[in-house]
């Protein structure tokens, strides 16, 4: 495999919305985090003369790991990367699933030993990127065969894999995938300059909001989360245009999948003010909030 040994300027502008609820209007940021997710999986894949290496990315819900990794492999590896997110943690369910994204005929095989030596022979054909979104969730002999694919001497595998924190400690527990880990990386909330600096470049809504503002929302709800903000922006927006009709211009590119009543079209759009913030904040988990 051959990648950029440098990190790009920003993320990419196009291909599948990743944001949250495809928040309309957002923007993929390049922050510091997600600059040296970019760094190591250049690493990652070029590791062992390109063959790829293992590498972990950790962290708290909706801090922007998943968004970061998938956006920078479609620039790095469009073609090779194969993403799995699992609803179950049993070796059943991985291996259906590799066998589907893999494209082998017809179904998997009910004896596991036959689809794994499938499953590997596919692998061997071509340089791959294997993602594994949630892995915190993979039961022991699920880490184990991934371990097992890494390690096969046919295949030419790059491994993320990207987890709650608890995902740390899983792999930690198990020391022969722990040893094969080449590069961690741990996603923190972003700190209040981060705010100030990548919120209004994160979306058109907040381009012109004082910092004191950002601040306050950053603190009362948000708490350094792409996640907390990303719901607060929409909410903002169907506040401002109605339900089902969150833009960022007064005339959408496409009519809305579920176009606003007549007593919405007709409602004059909310300005921003802390107001129409509080009353958005009304409608989130009221656990997740300081008091205001």
């Amino acid at each position: 495999m051959t990648h950029p040994a440098t990190a790009p300027d920003k993320q990419p502008a196009t291909g599948p919305n990743y944001h949250y609820l495809g928040l309309p209007g957002a923007s993929a940021i390049l922050t510091q985090a997600s600059a040296e997710t970019y760094a190591n999986l250049v690493t990652t894949l070029n590791a062992h003369n390109g063959r790829g290496a293992m590498m972990c990315v950790h962290g708290g819900v909706g801090l922007g790991k998943t968004f970061s990794v998938n956006s920078h492999l479609d620039d790095l590896a469009p073609y090779t990367t194969l993403r799995v997110k699992l609803s179950s943690s049993r070796i059943q369910a991985l291996l259906e699933t590799l066998y589907k994204k893999l494209d082998l005929p017809g179904q998997p095989p009910a004896r596991s030993t036959r689809c794994e030596a499938m499953i590997k022979e596919a692998l061997a054909e071509t340089s791959r990127v294997l993602v594994v979104d949630e892995a915190q969730w993979l039961d022991t002999r699920a880490f184990e065969f991934i371990r097992e694919l890494w390690d096969d001497e046919d295949t030419r595998l790059a491994v993320v894999l990207v987890g709650a924190e608890s995902c740390y400690q899983k792999i930690k527990n198990r020391p022969a995938l722990d040893s094969r880990i080449l590069v961690w990386q741990r996603y923190k909330p972003l700190t209040p300059g981060e705010v100030l600096t990548v919120i209004p470049q994160y979306h058109p809504l907040w381009a012109g909001a004082p910092a004191d503002d950002l601040l306050w929302i950053d603190d009362l709800a948000c708490h350094g989360n792409f996640r907390q903000w990303a719901k607060i922006t929409y909410l903002i927006q169907e506040q401002q245009h109605g339900p089902g009709t969150a833009v960022t211009s007064a005339e959408p590119p496409h009519p809305p999948t579920n176009p606003a009543s007549p007593e919405a079209i007709r409602k004059p759009h909310a300005p921003y003010s802390r107001d129409l913030v509080r009353a958005v904040l009304s409608r989130l988990d009221p656990t997740q909030r300081h008091t205001d």
